[in-house]
């Protein structure tokens, strides 16, 4: 870069001239521009370069992840199921609908059959036949308070077995859910064991063939609010003509579980 000297005259007894360096200006200004168009090519140079090296980015598409292979009509095959001694032994059977809409999932459950929530007396002595024999159960509200009592039986409430009655005592009737994970509070349908509002989510799996599902509703009983968490996934069969069904439902003093196998009910005609 070139300068110029430039003499400056300070007045005073002792008057003498001082030189300065200073710039040219059209020099240097064409200077700045020809670095800045420099660097403006390098610059989309390397860009352009890192953009057709790098291997393909894999995006996420839980946006547009789809659950229609879960949608129809699925109904419980005890024979596929083996209902042994941890199954409720009033369920006759057990009916889910499935409807994708708008990216939402809606389920609606039937129970056939009476559902009240039982417990083991005699689990402890190690009975196998104890859950299909009457008056070795004891017919029982929630545990934490219950719906009207507090009695759960000889058992205790924390390593009481249910039988899956639990389980499927607070199965909604009916739920609408997004399948990217995301919490929904919704308003109970009418005659559902639990009135209020629940938030609920689900979760897609990538691969397309499972769903996990998380229900949380607030309880009024005798001892105050207690909150039951319900957890559910579904898995598809390789075929998907089948669905095994597992459900968990926890309070602050109980756990129950239950396992189901459910076929598709076929569609239109054969």
């Amino acid at each position: 870069m070139k300068y110029l000297f430039e003499t400056l005259d300070y007045s005073g007894p002792h008057t003498r001239k001082i030189p300065r360096l200073k710039k040219k200006g059209n020099e240097d200004e064409g200077s700045r521009d020809k670095i800045g168009t420099a660097m403006k090519t390098a610059c989309f140079t390397l860009l352009f370069a890192f953009i057709t090296l790098s291997p393909p980015i894999e995006i996420a598409a839980q946006s547009t992840a789809s659950a229609v292979a879960f949608t129809g009509t699925w109904i419980l095959d005890k024979e596929k199921t083996n209902p042994g001694k941890d199954f409720p032994r009033q369920l006759k059977s057990y009916k889910i609908t499935v409807a994708e809409n708008e990216k939402l999932l809606n389920v609606k459950s039937e129970v056939d059959g009476r559902m009240e929530i039982e417990i083991s007396r005699d689990r402890a002595a190690g009975n196998s036949d104890i859950v299909s024999n009457p008056s070795s159960r004891s017919t029982a509200p929630p545990p934490a308070g219950g719906v009207v009592g507090t009695s759960l039986g000889t058992a205790d409430a924390q390593t009481a077995n249910y039988g899956g009655t639990m389980a499927l005592f607070f199965t909604p009737n009916e739920a609408s859910y997004k399948l990217g994970g995301e919490e929904v509070r919704i308003e109970i349908k009418k005659g559902d064991k639990v009135s209020g509002v629940a938030r609920v989510r689900a979760k897609l799996d990538k691969s397309g063939n499972q769903i996990q599902f998380t229900t949380i509703r607030v309880m009024q009983t005798l001892k105050g609010n207690i909150e039951i968490t319900m957890r559910e996934v579904w898995k598809l069969s390789k075929d998907g003509k089948s669905l095994r069904f597992d459900r968990t439902v926890e309070t602050p003093s109980a756990r129950d579980e239950i396992t189901m196998i459910l076929v598709k009910e076929p569609q239109g005609p054969q």
